[in-house]
């Protein structure tokens, strides 16, 4: 859910950036934008999602990149003795090293040839496209010719 409004899903067309987190954001960028995500004013941690959904939303959030596989309620039980400022920086942190791999890729291939790899991806998935739309309006075309259209 976003980060400034847990009633709302992360999106990658808002307007306020500070709302996701990107797999190409920086471990930097990561922990400011959780820091700066919407909580409560009770300073420790727990799983409800009706009284406390901005602590539960970092709490689902933190559950998908957890090894053990723990839910969203078992995390809050496990880290309820943390402050906020504890729970979010634990979150930042498993957030930004289970992007790294992923990152590191994306940084590998965006650098491919100076950036001419990506060009030449696009280009040749242009080219397919356009081949595939021509056999497509080929048929189209030899249809609508056979039935008068």
């Amino acid at each position: 859910m976003s980060l400034q409004d847990p009633a709302f899903k992360m999106s990658k067309s808002h307007s306020d950036p500070k709302t996701r987190i990107l797999i190409t954001d920086s471990p930097d960028e990561i922990r400011k934008k959780i820091m700066s995500a919407l909580t409560d004013s009770v300073n420790s941690v727990s799983y409800d999602p009706r009284n406390r959904p901005g602590v539960s939303n970092l709490l689902q959030i933190l559950s998908h990149f957890d090894t053990e596989g723990r839910s969203a309620e078992d995390l809050g039980l496990a880290y309820s003795n943390l402050t906020l400022r504890e729970l979010k920086t634990l979150v930042s942190d498993n957030i930004a090293q289970s992007l790294l791999p992923i990152r590191k890729r994306y940084e590998e291939v965006m650098a491919e040839d100076n950036g001419a790899y990506i060009d030449h991806v696009q280009a040749k998935g242009a080219e397919k496209a356009r081949e595939s739309a021509e056999e497509t309006m080929s048929v189209i075309r030899e249809k609508t010719r056979l039935h008068g259209f």
